[in-house]
């Protein structure tokens, strides 16, 4: 019988980077790794752990069938390239060859792609999205990021970047202020003058807390409003909701669908299923692996 075939997946956000072996159906083999990443650190300290990470990851694969690593990254990237382009979240590794990097490195297939690319199509295939012909997801973490895979294909627009919401104005500013890990620590410490982590305010929220009530409040908010602009263009059947921040989805999940449903056209409304994600905190490398797997 022949060795098990397997990709490695990566997930490279603005605080870690996670990565796993996994096979089909998106099943994980061994235990994830993952690593700190500071996105003030150079560059080339950031890479260094990458390849660190990588190296852990394919001894723990030495008996598998490796096919390739696929890299899941924060946002905008040219992927016919291989590159990141204007990343806010790793700004020292904008204009970086990422993808020739990796393959030089390791004697491998390489595959990038967005980061909400890969874990909405993790979902889509093996998670709340399955059997789903339009789904719509949005990642909420360090950042946001929105991806739309119609018909088994991520949807990336004509330069790569559909999907990059995060730019988009909302209010005095733009919609990762107010919708994201960041934000909640911005809006919080905007009205109570101390910064602390989201899921600290969020801790505070579910105290009593008013302050951070009104934030978890206002993310809501901004949120309901993504989804509509998202939602009247796409017309997906199932939106789903994931990353770090569905932590604290006791906190928005509510309110934000009440308004969602709102503002949505009425045959939207009635027809389209919002979800938490299924697959946990390793859907980032899960859905990185099936760009290489699928």
């Amino acid at each position: 019988m022949g060795r098990r075939k397997v990709a490695i997946g990566v997930d490279i956000g603005g605080t870690k980077i996670s990565a796993g072996i996994v096979g089909g159906e998106g099943l994980v083999y061994a235990s994830p790794r993952t690593i700190a990443t500071n996105p003030k650190e150079p560059g080339e300290v950031i890479i260094a752990n990458l390849f660190s990470l990588l190296k852990n990851i394919l001894a723990d694969a030495a008996d598998y069938d490796i096919q390739g690593i696929g890299i899941g990254c924060t946002g905008p990237l040219d992927i016919d390239k291989g590159i990141l382009l204007d990343v806010e979240n790793l700004p020292t590794l904008n204009y970086f060859p990422l993808k020739d990097t990796v393959e030089q490195a390791f004697p491998l297939r390489v595959i990038l792609d967005n980061d909400a690319n890969a874990l909405i199509y993790a979902e889509a295939l093996w998670g709340a999205g399955r059997n789903a012909g339009s789904v719509l997801g949005f990642t909420l973490g360090t950042g946001v990021g929105c991806a739309w895979i119609n018909e088994g294909k991520v949807w990336r627009g004509h330069s790569g970047c559909a999907g990059e919401v995060w730019t988009s104005p909302y209010k005095e500013g733009i919609l990762e202020d107010y919708v994201s890990g960041n934000a909640v620590t911005r809006l919080y410490k905007e009205y109570a003058k101390e910064e602390l982590p989201a899921y600290r305010i969020a801790e505070l929220a579910r105290s009593g807390d008013k302050m951070a009530l009104q934030v978890w409040d206002a993310f809501a908010q901004a949120l309901a409003h993504a989804l509509s602009w998202t939602v009247n263009i796409t017309d997906p059947e199932i939106v789903i909701i994931g990353g770090s921040v569905l932590k604290s989805s006791d906190l928005y999940w509510d309110k934000a669908e009440w308004l969602f449903r709102k503002f949505i056209c009425r045959s939207a409304a009635r027809h389209t299923t919002l979800l938490p994600a299924a697959l946990g905190d390793n859907a980032g490398f899960i859905g990185a692996a099936a760009l290489i797997l699928k």
